[in-house]
């Protein structure tokens, strides 16, 4: 049965982060009228950081509590590790702590609130404990408890040495919901207090006042325990305590520390027992402490956990001078402080001892005086912090360097690059900024894996470390992006150098794992001050001159200079446009037409993209493709183009075949073959009627993938081709991999082919190729009636170009689907739409009479 609950405003004192806010505003928003929120609602989905710091809490059968599973912050708390721990196998703090919260989240109906409590190393660590009651459709309600750390940090050795020497107690205020404290905990007591209240530890030792039946309340020690707390003032009383056999005299001091109350018990009959109690505190204490003398600062007495941290007998502690511990060059600095403790001290930082076998360690020390065998002695406890502070350095450090190369990494670069520049303004120096990228490593990355990949930035970022100079400065700013800082620049030609040098080096062969690899890189650089004064302004031009180099080819370097960003900025225009286009509806498919060399007549048409721009018109395809490859829209608009080739070739005559073009990024997708399937079945095509061009650098990259894919789309019955062959480094190859329906001869060795021999030999080799491989060959660029004439001679079985007529829009298709036989016109025939030959790519069809040989069209 759901349990109906009255709404309430979040407490001022129940938030203390954002992260318990959001967590106790999640709550109210889940909880629907007066019913307990769903656990599903509150409990599931994306909690982030918060969810180490929570416990998922269940009622059994037996109506006791199991905590079936917890974050980090409980892990420490509780002390325990796993899942399904009872509440009754907790340490009691533990248990008491969860047991208050978890009873009133269930009475109230509103999230419970406590105060829980850590004591480690002598450091008291205080928590808020929160309970969000949930209904649960399995059962009871469950309970998520979250553990907040209130950054609240006491040193427990200072709260008992503050003191006095005898009894002791450690409280801390229990409020009421109203935030006054209505009771007192016992969260730690010494055997004299043990002594004097009668009482054994596990009696006393987390219990409340109101539990232990010492008649508190009549004698006023809870009016004085508040007060304390209230006013921040110590407080010393006494009270007188009838027994069976004597009456007992207590002087009580109390010592507020925030929540805390360090509570001192005195027999004021039995001095001696004071002392006895204090040297049981001071030897069985876990953190190292020693009594030393003020006068001729000699160890008096050290305790078990000195000798065992320090690794000094007793004896030889006792025959030393607490100055034996510390570096010789802090001796005397030391003697000025540990002569001159009046009452105590704390140190601001830390303090440098030496151990026994020669090292250093770190330790914050915390000094009283006392009195000992009525002569004045100082007693030192001291916190290792050692251990700690390497951490921190550690941790430093991986936040200021990248963790693959140990170069610095873009925050340390930022810094550097700041005080280098304020260096250059004081002293009217130059300086250079390079931002360097690395040629072809994602290639590296994609054939051999990223492993290799990490290996190759490793050597890389020593080939940097070894060409720059001691004042230089190279980072590591992401991936494949390096950057360098190089001071002290008398001219742009001692940038040059440099530049030339790391070009030379990252540029030579790599032997990694076997595998002998070659890459190359980009370098832009900026002047300071010509080039910008400040870093982002530096940074910024030195990567729009990066940007100006790769597109110089590569390999290469490029200042920066102005005009550039102007570019730059219209690139990212054209970007933005690019990625509005297609909703704007600005795409449109041509189609060129392929031609079967030997009957002239047509068998097909290329898919070829178009972009209308809204203000710059037609934008050229090797313009605004690579551009899409680079943004990811490729893989959309190939879709697209796939569905409306597709679509259109379904409404022309039966054999008809349509090409289409795949960039390898599609492939990278992994939708391809759902896209291809969908495409034909929505518009009816069938599968032999399409074609599928791909060029080699699909096969280049992740080749086992993409073949795999491949044959998933010879199986659909679609024809594959390999486009622009002869132009890669493993044509050849390839054709062994798969096996292809169609390779197209690339336009660049048909342009000069009357003119170089060496293009016809290789014509006539990939023809014959084809011929004995069973595939049709096709030659693309087809200008000229010489080139057809030879082509046709060679034996090739397809050609498209000019000469037939340049890429149309579907709705200048008709002539060629009406008519698709290319004859001989002769002088009797009326003029019908030519093709003018021997013209510029994209010259305009017009009525005239052709010369003899020349194919057309028949309208």
């Amino acid at each position: 049965m759901a349990i109906r609950v009255p709404r309430s405003n979040i407490p001022d004192a129940f938030v203390r982060t954002t992260a318990l806010e959001g967590l106790y505003r999640r709550w109210l928003a889940a909880r629907v009228g007066a019913l307990l929120p769903p656990y599903e609602d509150v409990a599931l989905g994306s909690l982030g950081q918060v969810a180490e710091q929570l416990a998922l809490i269940v009622q059994d059968a037996s109506g006791g509590f199991q905590i079936v599973r917890f974050g980090e912050t409980f892990r420490k708390w509780l002390g325990q590790d796993g899942a399904d721990i009872s509440l009754d196998e907790l340490r009691p703090e533990c248990k008491l702590a969860l047991g208050q919260v978890i009873t009133t989240a269930l009475r109230l109906g509103e999230p419970g609130r406590t105060l829980a409590h850590v004591v480690s190393n002598g450091i008291v660590e205080t928590y808020n404990v929160v309970a969000f009651p949930l209904e649960s459709r399995w059962g009871p309600p469950v309970i998520l408890a979250c553990m907040e750390d209130r950054n609240e940090r006491y040193s427990l050795v200072d709260t008992m040495f503050g003191a006095t020497d005898e009894g002791m107690l450690a409280l801390t205020a229990i409020r009421d919901d109203e935030g006054r404290p209505s009771d007192f905990q016992i969260i730690s007591v010494n055997d004299g207090a043990c002594r004097l209240l009668r009482r054994t530890q596990d009696k006393l030792q987390w219990k409340r006042l109101s539990e232990i039946d010492l008649m508190l309340e009549e004698y006023g020690v809870l009016a004085h325990l508040r007060q304390s707390l209230e006013t921040g003032e110590r407080r010393q009383f006494e009270i007188s305590i009838p027994g069976e056999a004597a009456t007992r005299h207590v002087k009580i001091g109390v010592s507020p520390v925030r929540d805390l109350l360090s509570v001192t018990l005195t027999d004021i009959a039995e001095v001696k027992a004071r002392e006895a109690s204090f040297r049981l505190l001071f030897d069985s204490n876990p953190v190292p402490m020693w009594l030393y003398d003020p006068s001729t600062l000699s160890f008096l007495q050290v305790n078990d956990a000195a000798v065992r941290h320090y690794g000094y007998s007793r004896d030889a502690f006792l025959g030393m001078s607490v100055l034996d511990i510390r570096p010789a060059e802090t001796r005397e600095t030391a003697r000025a402080v540990l002569e001159g403790i009046q009452e105590g001290y704390e140190a601001e930082e830390a303090w440098r001892h030496v151990k026994a076998d020669g090292s250093e360690i770190l330790v914050y020390p915390y000094l009283r005086v006392l009195s000992v065998d009525e002569r004045p002695a100082v007693l030192v406890a001291v916190m290792d912090v050692t251990e700690r502070r390497k951490a921190e350095a550690r941790i430093a450090h991986m936040a200021h360097h990248d963790a693959l190369t140990n170069l610095p990494n873009r925050v340390l670069f930022r810094e550097r690059l700041d005080r280098a520049l304020g260096g250059i303004r004081q002293r009217d120096e130059k300086l250079a900024i390079f931002c360097v990228d690395l040629d072809h490593f994602k290639s590296v990355n994609d054939t051999l894996g990223h492993p290799i990949g990490d290996k190759l930035l490793q050597a890389v970022a020593d080939r940097f470390r070894d060409c720059l100079g001691e004042r230089d400065i190279v980072a590591r700013l992401g991936g494949d992006e390096f950057a360098v800082i190089q001071p002290a620049v008398s001219t742009p030609a001692e940038a040059s150098i440099l530049a030339r040098r790391l070009i030379e080096a990252v540029s030579a062969p790599y032997e990694i794992e076997g595998h002998q690899i070659v890459i190359g890189t980009s370098i832009g650089i900026a002047l300071a001050p010509g080039d910008g004064n400040e870093p982002d302004v530096l940074l910024k031009n030195a990567d729009v001159a990066l940007y100006r180099a790769k597109a110089d080819g590569r390999n290469t370097f490029h200042f920066f200079e102005q005009g550039m960003d102007s570019r730059l900025r219209a690139r990212r225009a054209l970007d933005l446009d690019l990625r509005n286009a297609m909703a704007a509806g600005e795409f449109e498919l041509y189609y060129q037409p392929v031609i079967t060399a030997r009957s002239s007549t047509v068998s097909g048409f290329e898919a070829l993209m178009r972009w209308h721009h809204r203000e710059r018109g037609m934008v050229s395809p090797a313009e605004f493709i690579p551009m899409a490859e680079e943004i990811g829209l490729i893989v959309p608009l190939g879709e697209w183009a796939l569905l409306q080739a597709c679509r259109e070739a379904a409404t022309w005559p039966a054999g008809l075949t349509i090409a289409v073009n795949l960039s390898p990024v599609q492939f990278k997708s992994r939708n391809l073959v759902p896209a291809v399937i969908n495409a034909l079945t929505s518009s009816g095509l069938a599968a032999s009627r399409l074609e599928l061009e791909i060029t080699e650098s699909v096969l280049l990259q992740e080749s086992e993938v993409n073949l795999a894919t491949l044959h998933q789309l010879r199986e659909l019955g679609v024809h594959i081709s390999m486009d622009d062959f002869g132009t890669g480094y493993s044509s050849l190859g390839y054709l062994r991999q798969f096996p292809f329906d169609k390779i197209k001869i690339d336009q660049s060795f048909i342009k000069e082919l009357a003119e170089n021999p060496q293009d016809a030999a290789i014509v006539r080799a990939v023809t014959g190729l084809g011929i004995s491989l069973g595939m049709t060959i096709t030659a693309e660029g087809v200008e000229t009636q010489f080139q057809f004439d030879r082509l046709r001679l060679e034996g090739c079985t397809e050609v498209q170009g000019y000469l037939f007529s340049p890429p149309r829009p579907a709705s200048a298709l008709g002539p060629f689907l009406t008519g698709r036989q290319m004859t001989e016109l002769s002088d009797a025939r009326p003029a019908i739409l030519a093709i003018v030959p021997n013209e510029a790519p994209g010259a305009e069809l017009s009525s005239l009479r052709l010369p003899p040989r020349m194919d057309q069209l028949v309208s």
